[in-house]
């Protein structure tokens, strides 16, 4: 704006009234107004500034209005509660036989279904091997025997014969002894010579002889019937090797079940103590699972014992759940280290082969705690810092101190300052605490 003035100035000097050249050390003209035009622009500024500032409708603020939060609430309830213990645990064989080849040999025949995953019956035929070198050797331990026992009637028989000499050559020394005195008393009288009393008395000394030989016979053939019954004892035994032997050719089930890992087929020849299959009894299936130590001490403190107690196994298959009957039969001989806690075994009450579920199936086992005296039961939503709750006093939130009892699947129980009937806070937010106001949904 400046130099448009100086331009209007420069333009009078040129073309206005005066039009005679400047002369040397004349002033330029300027109007007096001119100077005091920016003072004035910027007066008029500020003052439009303070007209606007002062006619400035003024915004009074209004109250914030207070929140309401919309949430649920349980109600306080006293009662004797039992809960129920959820854990996990897997499907353990109570009984599992490894079965192995008791004889050696060439596999002839297998069972219908001795195959992976088959299920058999008490007494089926599993597998048969090659029989024939054990039927030899039955056989064989017969004939022997038939012949040890033909032996000992032979030695009994010698050992009677001896015997009725031994009676025989007795009663022959009786008499030669009677007639030996009778010689002597003839002697005497001299009836007889001394000659003939010597003949007699060397008669009775033979006689004698032959009673001690009649004697030691008849101990030797009795020796040689005892040698004889150990011998045919001996062959006995023999013969219940080889009939036992015989037996194991064939391999049958000692109860009903499921066959798993075979490794036995037609026409393989296996050696003693080969393994052939495994064999899991079907009725005596268990779950395995791990209390912890305030889980055990809990029961143990209530109940004294856990086994005895009854469970629930829970099997989901699919979209499918399936629930056997289960009884707790033992604990476990040691504490785990790794879960720190106790392991225990429950038997399935199950239908036999008809049961789909096997071992290493993945179930839940669900059973009952202790039972705890006058607690309230709770959503675990409920519970603040551990050990404080929300009642719903007039529509605003009221803390109490609790105290927890246990933890369930369904929730928690808890005693304390609660009073039957109070509604507990059950929702879950970060603004809750004292004097929130809430609204039941």
């Amino acid at each position: 704006m400046l130099d448009r003035y100086e331009d209007e100035e420069r333009g009078s000097r040129q073309y206005g009234r005066d039009s005679a050249p400047a002369l040397p050390g004349d002033e330029p003209y300027r109007p007096w107004w001119r100077r005091f035009l920016p003072l004035l622009i910027l007066g008029g500024a500020i003052a439009a500034f303070a007209l606007l500032r002062i006619t400035q409708p003024e915004v009074v603020p209004e109250a914030p209005e207070e929140r309401i939060w919309t949430v649920n609430a349980s109600t306080v309830e006293f009662a004797d509660i039992q809960p129920e213990l959820q854990v996990f645990g897997e499907i353990v064989p109570g009984r599992k036989v490894e079965l192995r080849a008791l004889v050696a040999g060439e596999i002839l025949e297998t069972g219908e279904n001795f195959q992976e995953g088959g299920i058999i019956k008490a007494d089926d035929l599993l597998v048969l091997i090659d029989p024939f070198d054990y039927e030899a050797a039955r056989d064989e331990a017969t004939a022997q025997l038939d012949e040890g026992r033909a032996r000992l009637s032979e030695i009994k028989a010698r050992a009677v014969l001896e015997g009725q000499a031994l009676v025989s050559a007795r009663q022959q020394l009786t008499i030669r002894q009677r007639d030996l005195s009778r010689a002597i008393r003839l002697a005497k009288g001299g009836n007889i010579s001394q000659k003939t009393v010597d003949d007699r008395r060397l008669a009775v000394s033979q006689q004698e002889a032959a009673v001690d030989q009649r004697v030691s016979n008849v101990a030797v053939e009795n020796s040689r019937v005892e040698q004889q019954q150990a011998t045919i004892s001996r062959l006995e035994v023999g013969l219940r090797r080889a009939e036992r032997d015989l037996n194991n050719t064939r391999v049958v089930s000692p109860f009903t079940g499921f066959v798993g890992d075979v490794s036995a087929e037609r026409g393989k020849r296996v050696s003693l103590n080969d393994k052939l299959a495994d064999l899991t009894d079907a009725d005596r299936l268990e779950v395995a699972f791990t209390l912890s130590d305030a889980q055990y001490g809990r029961i143990i403190a209530a109940e004294g014992n856990v086994t005895g107690r009854p469970a629930k196994v829970l099997w989901r298959v699919g979209n499918r759940q399936i629930e056997y009957d289960a009884t707790i039969e033992r604990v476990g001989a040691e504490i785990s280290a790794a879960s720190g806690g106790v392991e225990a075994f429950a038997r399935l009450e199950t239908k036999g082969t008809d049961t789909p579920l096997r071992p290493g199936a993945f179930v839940e086992v669900r059973l009952p705690d202790t039972r705890y005296q006058q607690v309230a039961q709770l959503p675990e939503t409920a519970l603040y810092e551990s050990n404080r709750v929300y009642v719903i006093a007039e529509g605003r939130l009221e803390a109490r101190e609790i105290e927890v009892a246990a933890r369930t699947s369904d929730g928690i129980l808890v005693s304390g300052n609660l009073v039957p009937g109070e509604k507990v806070l059950a929702t879950r937010f970060a603004e809750a605490g004292p004097g929130v106001r809430v609204e039941e949904r």
